[in-house]
């Protein structure tokens, strides 16, 4: 029997998709790639144009085997992986190894969900292999290979240990620990603020001290604060004036990658990772909209839905008179995916269960809430002044501003989780003021405060500062984090990510001999040049080549200069029990080991504190 073979990414989505097309279909898994470069060289070749040495991973062997026979077999091949550049080269390597005739009819299909009308409408629509996608990838891959492979060998024996250096990977770690060196570096400095208590016939309301012989005033010594409370015991206040206004206050968009990593760390604890776990999840059931993409797009008809589902639980002045038009906030906004949405706004947060249902909950209320009507709040801004009774002129201006809901418009579906990094919002209630009218000082509420250091970054804020940086794209930015604490070079403390020794150690090293290469521009400049190559704009051998003009001077240099800047090792003054050799206190990423003088040739370490430690040689991953 003669069937349409369609290839997609995971048993998951094979599944159902299966059951979507019925008779007349075949689908199976890719289960990921199934090739890559070498693990055990350097796979790339860099004296015949950087021709890359693929090899079928020894895990897919099987997976190949099945499915170069279904394609064999196949009256037509659909591939239908994601559509981004990791989706285009799975299918473009499958196709290569199936090396398939000329005759044999090929088409590539994406879709946008796994519903049956998104299935069916992606088969409907077939087009060619985008090859530039897979340029781009293949580029993308080299260079993570070049660097990784050269250069976390010169890491490991500069430092004497096991270490992973990365293109995108390393420029996160430096990130972190120059936040570590910037907090490290702070100094607090001690400033007051100065509040007013004060009585109208109105009511009680405060307000802080704005201005003094009209200069404005932020900070004031302990001093200052002394003096003007002093000379004021005889002052007396009236409120000047009065503004009111309202402040509209839209949705925020549906989500993209990374703002729903972010999203997902503040109101539901979750990992950057495992909200990518459970997205996957939510996706191949049906329920969301691709999980990785930063585009702000929503297709018209899920637009009507949402609107439809608005004006029949809320009301019709919920629904706004035009659809919101989104723009996307990444600076490299790439593919031509939707942001995350459920896939159908009628299925209600309580219809999810399981350890989806609450970041469905999350998707869902944003996504409703981005389609309605903006909040609305009645503002009001009061000026007070301050003088003497008597003689010259003592002016003092104080300010408060107070905000009153009037419509809560989308607030009535979602609100933002709070930022734990963002000051608080003060939106006091105030009693009805009138220029001119008296006041009467009830007291004065001065308040030490000291400047704070740059925050610690929490998973949630080097997402966002990775997105605002254009380091990575949407599928990196939870195994970035990943990567960083699997190796030790980061751990977790109180929610926010400290560098450990073994992590500092490593980006000094880098910093020093490659201060551009994981520096945030460059990184974010390769991003660019890879989004060119996807886009057609440049050829992969051009940025290949300009990527290793730049990178094989620093290399050379970093070569040359480790047995100056290599560390002095403390001797123990113990020998090692399997070779003899002399056993130094080493530094690694799960922290500091005793290990033999004659490493790489005897790999003996132990903790410390005796406990046995295994150490498996110079990580040159990319």
């Amino acid at each position: 029997m003669t069937y349409r073979l369609l290839l997609v990414e995971s048993p998951a989505k094979q599944k159902r998709i299966a059951a979507i097309l019925g008779q007349g279909w075949r689908v199976e898994a890719t289960r990921g790639h199934v090739r890559d470069l070498p693990q055990d060289k350097l796979g790339v070749e860099v004296d015949q144009d950087f021709r890359p040495q693929y090899e079928v991973l020894p895990r897919q062997a099987n997976t190949v085997k099945r499915l170069l026979k279904a394609i064999r077999e196949a009256e037509a091949v659909y591939v239908g992986c994601d559509a981004d550049r990791e989706g285009e080269a799975i299918a473009w390597h499958v196709l290569q190894l199936a090396d398939l005739p000329p005759d044999k009819p090929v088409y590539r299909v994406a879709f946008t969900a796994i519903t049956e009308s998104a299935v069916q409408a992606a088969i409907a629509a077939p087009r060619p292999l985008d090859v530039s996608l897979v340029e781009a990838q293949q580029t993308r891959r080299i260079i993570d290979r070049l660097v990784g492979y050269l250069v976390s060998p010169l890491a490991c024996k500069a430092l004497d240990g096991s270490y992973s250096a990365g293109r995108v990977q390393s420029a996160c770690l430096r990130l972190v620990v120059e936040r570590e060196r910037a907090i490290s570096a702070f100094t607090p400095e001690t400033y007051w603020t100065l509040d007013a208590r004060l009585m109208a016939d109105s009511g009680e309301f405060t307000a802080r001290l704005y201005s003094v012989k009209g200069q404005h005033i932020e900070r004031l010594s302990g001093d200052q604060v002394a003096v003007l409370t002093g000379g004021l015991k005889e002052a007396v206040f009236w409120v000047g004036q009065v503004q009111h206004g309202e402040q509209v206050r839209h949705p925020a968009p549906p989500f993209t990658t990374s703002t729903l990593q972010q999203a997902a760390s503040q109101a539901l604890g979750l990992s950057p990772e495992r909200t990518m776990q459970i997205a996957q999840q939510l996706y191949e059931a049906g329920h969301i909209t691709y999980h990785r993409t930063d585009g702000a797009d929503v297709a018209p008809e899920a637009q009507d839905a949402a609107r439809r589902f608005i004006a029949q639980t809320c009301g019709g002045d919920y629904v706004p008179n035009e659809p919101p038009v989104y723009q996307a906030k990444a600076r490299h906004a790439q593919e031509a995916h939707e942001a995350i949405r459920p896939t159908d706004v009628m299925r209600l947060p309580q219809e999810v269960e399981g350890d989806g249902a609450g970041l469905y909950a999350l998707i869902w209320r944003r996504f409703v809430a981005s389609q309605m009507a903006p909040a609305r709040y009645a503002v009001q801004t009061v000026e007070v002044l301050a003088g003497k009774t008597h003689g010259l002129p003592y002016p003092l201006s104080f300010r408060v501003t107070g905000r009153t809901l009037t419509f809560d418009g989308y607030l009535k579906v979602y609100q933002d989780p709070p930022d734990p990094d963002a000051e608080p919002e003060e939106n006091p209630v105030l009693p009805p003021l009138s220029e001119g009218a008296a006041l009467r000082l009830m007291g004065w509420l001065p308040v030490e405060r000291q400047t704070q250091a740059p925050p610690r970054f929490t998973e949630a804020s080097l997402v966002r500062e990775l997105e605002k940086l254009g380091i990575g794209r949407p599928s990196t930015y939870a195994s970035m984090v990943q990567t960083l604490k699997e190796r030790g070079y980061v751990t977790l403390k109180s929610k926010r990510l400290v560098p450990s020794e073994a992590g500092v150690s490593l980006c000094t090293f880098l910093t020093a001999h490659f201060p551009d290469l994981f520096a945030a521009g460059y990184t974010a400049h390769l991003e660019n040049t890879l989004d060119a190559v996807a886009g057609g704009q440049m050829a992969r051998l051009e940025v290949l080549r300009a990527f290793w003009a730049d990178f094989t001077p620093q290399l050379q240099a970093a070569g040359q200069a480790i047995q100056v800047t290599k560390p002095r090792l403390t001797l123990t003054g113990e020998t090692c029990p399997v070779c003899g050799g002399d056993l130094v206190e080493r530094c690694g990423k799960h922290g500091k080991f005793t290990g033999c003088t004659n490493y790489p040739d005897c790999g003996y370490t132990r903790g410390l504190e005796h406990k046995p430690v295994t150490l498996h040689g110079a990580g040159v991953r990319g």
